[in-house]
């Protein structure tokens, strides 16, 4: 690779500023650390404001939800989604809360308890800031799987979905897929059956829940094809084949869909060699969601 081509990869995986290396004058985003109480509990989220932000102008709420185990102030998806919206000229502000690390499936099914958190992060945001009615939506790995969900379930609330990488998905019509099984049949039975984990990977162990069991088939509500959907997972990545089947499954049903793979595994944590290998592709991921934001919003 390149040197200027691996530096660049490095920046977007974290490592270092993009600006440090090129001179650039424009600065990285900087999230703008917010609390709220949810259920008597203070939680936290984060605000990225353009650096022309200008409070009578209206902007878009372009909402990054993180991947499991991570915050709203990570570097992959969170700020780097923020800059290139930024360098690109959208107007968006860009709302990045911390979803539950104790309960991944309350973020995985937003229904058992992160729709309402979402939900109250956004009643106070608009409160301080002119915003467009519907939200820009996306997340990668975990938070792929809260944000198709959400979509489907509210998509009065989303202008566009960008769910990237997700261990699970649950299809228009009520389908659960899961990575490294595919369609899971009768998943409400399924995951009722604690014997049935050893059938998925470790990192799933945990949807066997009767609360997951309860949702996991739930199918999208009337309105939900209006929706544009950008679905992304790498080649790499064990879990494309469901990716792929979910993508298959939004066509057949008349949703617009637009599907990219890059050549990446799911994550490159702690493998220098990995980060320098598929940095660029990496990029791709908060590239391309940009992108098909600013598709979306030039029609509107």
């Amino acid at each position: 690779m390149p040197r200027r081509a691996r530096f660049t990869a490095l920046a977007v995986l974290g490592l270092v500023s993009p600006n440090a290396l090129t001179g650039q004058a424009a600065p990285a985003p900087a999230p703008i650390p917010r609390a709220i109480s949810f259920g008597g509990v203070e939680r936290e989220y984060f605000l990225f404001l353009p650096r022309d932000f200008d409070r009578s102008k209206t902007y878009w709420p372009l909402v990054v939800v993180h991947g499991g185990g991570q915050r709203g102030r990570t570097e992959f998806p969170n700020a780097s989604v923020a800059r290139l919206a930024f360098d690109s000229g959208l107007e968006a502000i860009v709302i990045s809360p911390s979803f539950s690390n104790e309960d991944n499936n309350a973020s995985r099914f937003g229904s058992l308890g992160e729709d309402r958190f979402l939900d109250a992060v956004l009643e106070v945001v608009r409160k301080e800031y002119s915003l467009r009615p519907k939200l820009l939506l996306t997340g990668y790995s975990r938070g792929g799987q809260f944000t198709h969900r959400y979509a489907m379930a509210h998509p009065d609330r989303v202008a566009a979905v960008a769910p990237l990488a997700s261990g699970t998905w649950t299809t228009p019509d009520g389908r659960l897929l899961v990575e490294e099984i595919g369609e899971v049949r009768n998943a409400r039975a399924f995951l009722s059956d604690s014997a049935n984990a050893s059938k998925i990977p470790d990192r799933l162990r945990n949807l066997f829940d009767r609360r997951v069991a309860d949702v996991a088939e739930t199918k999208a509500v009337d309105g939900a094809r209006a929706v544009p959907y950008l679905v992304m997972c790498g080649t790499l990545d064990p879990r494309l084949p469901i990716a792929q089947e979910f993508v298959r499954s939004l066509r057949s049903l008349g949703y617009q869909v637009s599907a990219d793979w890059p050549r990446t595994p799911h994550t490159c944590a702690g493998d220098a060699a990995c980060r320098a290998e598929h940095g660029t592709e990496f990029e791709k991921y908060s590239r391309r969601t940009v992108e098909f934001f600013r598709e979306v919003v030039a029609r509107k």
